[in-house]
């Protein structure tokens, strides 16, 4: 028997995929394609974005240079730290916990293929969508630069370097970890601190304003100024080579080849560590990868009362599925740490809203701009919570998973399994969208009209959102994901977005119609007409009918397909 090589242990997935995409319904196959134009389109804003950004910066005299590098410094090392993080993440789960390791290794296959083929996958995983956002960066760079042939050449020889060096430390940290630790509660743990800290940063860029670096105005002195663009970056750090070797081609000028040489030889190296390392360690860490979770929070009997008292409306079978998720939310940190990531989302929008400079708006234009501003500011709000959408509640039935079958054959209704669904997130959902429209209504100064439409919105743009995502998620489950955030990403996951953005212009558009008729009673001093009552209680009515029919509609939708779906193999 001939030993199987890297690319015979990559082919299943590959043509997994392809398959996946060529034995599609020619609905899906369309709606993928659809969904990669619109990727590209994004691309392309992502591109004008930076690039307008880039220019800005380069146009400030004197300190344009400074400026610009000290940008592409900001961005590779955050794109730096995140590939680090994601890559240990990946490893974890592609090395000791993926479904289709007991296959691999009964097979005769070396340990160096065997490690090279699993390195690949997830190096692949971890860095293709960072490259997607990276590209734009770059691209950015050398047009506002007018880079030549020799910037392209450049990053050729500096990607593989910047993606190989948090690869290869993503997969040697994993070894260590794992080899101390389970492997599913490294990866709890990981990703609570992952999303810990990425909250914390959020907050803490939005509340840095790195928006002030193209004004020196904002400083107090030229000194605090320069101060506030040289703060050195260490010299032995990747990003700081990738960055001397960008900024040379830029500008034409000889490549640094030490700093060029040592991001290659360093990924080279870090590869080479990590195989040798995860070699050493590798059969100690998959025995103790098989060790299972405990449930403390998920006994607890205080949490048993609140859940009783949370699904006391509820029928009792419905109530059995909601308590079991949220206990299975509770015990993954991997879900429930996500939550201060919509707290970082609600306190950045709350922070943008008040860095809003709207104190030279005063008289009766700077009050009509103060109104036009709040409710332009429901659109956003809208965009957050079809966000958090997708990742809490379109994914609820497909995290089912291969145990769907129970679930299929127990004594409950379709329509009752998505009440279940629908029932925990609801009332986050209400809670965080008058959170934001009254706080940013309230930090602008909005009126009372304006303040009673953005609630009346947020609260009838929840219910929509969430009946949407929780009806398209189970039109389209993903039953063999291993985790909610691939499902938050998938094309359905994509379409639901756009579903959900029309909703939101849909109810912007019906909205402005008491807005504008309140603030014209407001400015001419006038009292209401009839034809004003109907505009100011019409729309009302509009956007409660477009919002119940997308809370019903797509959940009895799905209601009448989702038992008629195979059962997943286990």
């Amino acid at each position: 028997m001939s030993t199987p090589t890297v690319r015979a242990l990559l082919w299943p997935r590959l043509a997994a995929q392809r398959n996946r995409f060529l034995r599609a319904a020619p609905g899906e196959r369309a709606m993928v394609l659809v969904l990669g134009l619109l990727g590209l389109l994004a691309w392309g804003g992502l591109f004008f974005l930076f690039g307008w950004l880039v220019n800005t910066a380069y146009s400030v005299e004197v300190f344009g240079p400074i400026i610009t590098r000290r940008l592409l410094e900001m961005l590779l090392i955050g794109l730096f730290s995140l590939l680090c993080f994601s890559n240990t993440i990946t490893a974890i789960g592609a090395f000791y916990l993926s479904e289709d390791l007991e296959l691999v290794l009964a097979l005769p296959v070396r340990r160096e293929t065997f490690f090279y083929a699993r390195f690949t996958d997830a190096l692949v995983q971890s860095s293709w969508m960072m490259g997607f956002f990276g590209a734009p960066v770059f691209a950015a760079y050398g047009y506002a630069y007018g880079g030549s042939f020799g910037y392209a050449l450049a990053l050729l020889g500096v990607l593989p370097g910047f993606v190989l060096i948090p690869g290869g430390f993503g997969v040697l940290v994993a070894a260590l970890l794992v080899r101390g630790i389970p492997a599913h509660r490294v990866r709890e743990a990981m990703a609570f601190v992952g999303v810990l800290s990425l909250g914390a940063v959020l907050v803490l860029l939005r509340l840095l304003r790195p928006e002030r670096l193209v004004n020196a105005e904002d400083f107090q002195s030229l000194a605090a100024y320069i101060a506030e663009l040289q703060t050195p970056v260490p010299s032995l750090f990747p990003p700081r080579w990738a960055v001397d070797v960008v900024e040379a081609s830029l500008r034409g000028k000889a490549l640094p080849m030490i700093e060029l040489g040592l991001l290659l030889s360093g990924g080279v190296a870090m590869v080479g560590l990590a195989r040798w390392v995860t070699a050493a360690v590798y059969d100690e860490a998959r025995a103790k990868a098989q060790a299972a979770r405990a449930a403390r929070l998920a006994r607890s009997g205080v949490l048993d009362q609140v859940l009783a008292v949370w699904t006391w409306p509820l029928p009792r079978p419905v109530a059995s599925v909601v308590i079991k998720d949220v206990k299975g939310f509770l015990r993954d940190p991997a879900q429930w740490s996500q939550l201060f990531v919509v707290a970082a989302i609600v306190a950045i929008a709350i922070a943008s809203a008040a860095a809003m400079p709207t104190d030279f708006l005063n008289g009766p234009i700077g009050v009509y701009l103060r109104e036009v501003l709040s409710f332009g500011a429901l659109t956003m709000v809208g965009f957050i919570m079809a966000s958090l959408a997708a990742r809490f509640q379109f994914t609820a039935v497909s995290l089912e998973g291969r145990a769907f079958w129970i679930v299929r054959t127990a004594p409950l209704r379709p329509e009752q399994l998505l009440l279940a669904k629908l029932w925990p997130g609801l009332l986050p959902m209400v809670v965080i969208g008058e959170v934001l429209a009254l706080g940013i209504g309230q930090i602008l100064g909005a009126g009372p009209v304006v303040m009673g439409v953005s609630a009346f919105s947020a609260l009838a743009m929840s219910l929509g959102i969430a009946g949407l995502a929780v009806g398209m998620g189970a039109l389209y489950p993903d039953f063999k994901a291993d985790n909610a955030a691939r499902v938050a990403a998938s094309p359905p996951a994509m379409l639901f977005m756009l579903a959900a953005m029309g909703l939101v212009f849909a109810v912007a558009a019906l909205e402005v119609i008491p807005v504008a008729v309140s603030m014209s009673l407001r400015f001419n001093e006038r009292d209401p007409r009839l034809l004003d009552w109907v505009g100011l209680l019409a729309p009302h009515l509009g956007v409660a009918v477009l919002c119940g029919a997308a809370l019903l509609l797509p959940m009895r939708l799905a209601a009448g397909r989702l038992w008629g779906r195979e059962l997943p193999n286990s």
